[in-house]
């Protein structure tokens, strides 16, 4: 995979990303779609392809299997634990998109778009949204067909966003 930012700008949009959502910069609907459009495409560029991200999908594929395993001799046990991984980060990525979605978008989609991340106060993270922008900056790579396709687009789309805002900001690359 291409880089599209340098180890200092990972660094610091990932320092940015935690203060904006920390501080609670701005109202909480903008300050969550700023902090995890700015995280997801971070953490792939830090993290993707890392010892951690392989623990973490080695420990997703255990838990599968495992669940597979507990189902004896049943006809799902045969699934390919790789195929459910992506399925399952492909409905993450689903889950993501309605948290991401303006309310206002619910007249046209209905519930989906009054998804949201539960709202944290000031000066702490917000859990929910940190641990879907790192599973999504890790695994987005995984899913396959069009599901992958989309989810590998709108990663790198994020990260074509974000790229020039450390030089833009702190003069920094």
């Amino acid at each position: 995979m291409p880089h599209t930012m340098s180890p200092t700008a990972v660094a610091i949009l990932l320092l940015l990303a935690l203060v904006v959502d920390y501080m609670s910069v701005g109202p909480n609907s903008i300050r969550d779609r700023v902090a995890f459009v700015i995280a997801v495409p971070v953490i792939r560029e830090g993290f993707d392809g890392s010892p951690a991200d392989q623990k973490t999908v080695e420990a997703l594929g255990n838990v599968i299997q495992t669940l597979l395993d507990s189902t004896g001799g049943a006809y799902i046990a045969g699934a390919s634990v790789n195929a459910l991984i992506g399925a399952l980060i492909g409905l993450l990525w689903i889950y993501a998109l309605g948290c991401l979605l303006p309310v206002k978008a619910s007249k046209r989609l209905g519930r989906f778009a009054t998804l949201a991340f539960p709202q944290s106060g000031i000066y702490r993270l917000n859990a929910r949204l940190w641990v879907v922008a790192i599973l999504l900056g890790m695994m987005s790579d995984l899913p396959g067909g069009l599901v992958g396709d989309i989810t590998r687009s709108l990663v790198d789309l994020s990260a074509h966003l974000v790229a020039p805002l450390p030089a833009l900001m702190f003069g920094a690359a």
